[in-house]
């Protein structure tokens, strides 16, 4: 299983930040290689809510469903993968001293796929999961924070 984590600094209150990260509605707002992120069954948001997800990486399509398995509001929440790619991600809202927040995500995955998969992730993977998750979390910034020009370092 590969694993990454990172972290932002975003000059919003904890609310705030885990208020539009918790709301499936706003996914594809702020989450590149995204085409669908959509809520289904009962429950918006919260342990057991659900979401279907698609998107593409690589030029391939993939699919998912994502299971709320943790809530703690303004905290964080913990999703697992109920089918495609299997993941287990937490986001992660923490108060800093200026009022903003340090929001944290992080994601373990797994590939499905031979050792010669495993090893294509570990040398490709790996890397384009990083960028994207960097990406991820400047265009969350830059939505929360009205910055629209604001640009991932790379």
């Amino acid at each position: 299983m590969a694993g990454i984590v990172k972290a932002i600094d975003i000059a919003v209150p904890v609310e705030v930040a885990f208020d539009f990260v918790a709301n499936p509605q706003n996914g594809l707002k702020f989450m590149p290689n995204f085409t669908k992120f959509q809520s289904v069954g009962p429950l918006d948001r919260g342990k057991g809510a659900k979401v279907e997800a698609a998107g593409t990486m690589f030029g391939v399509q993939y699919k998912t469903t994502l299971e709320i398995i943790e809530f703690e509001p303004n905290r964080k929440f913990v999703s697992r993968s109920t089918e495609g790619v299997k993941s287990t991600s937490t986001w992660q809202f923490k108060p800093n001293a200026d009022g903003g927040t340090e929001v944290t995500f992080a994601s373990d995955y797994t590939l499905p796929g031979s050792f010669l998969g495993r090893l294509m992730d570990k040398l490709v993977m790996e890397r384009e999961i990083e960028k994207n998750t960097v990406q991820t979390l400047v265009n969350l910034k830059k939505v929360l924070e009205g910055r629209p020009n604001l640009q991932a370092v790379q």
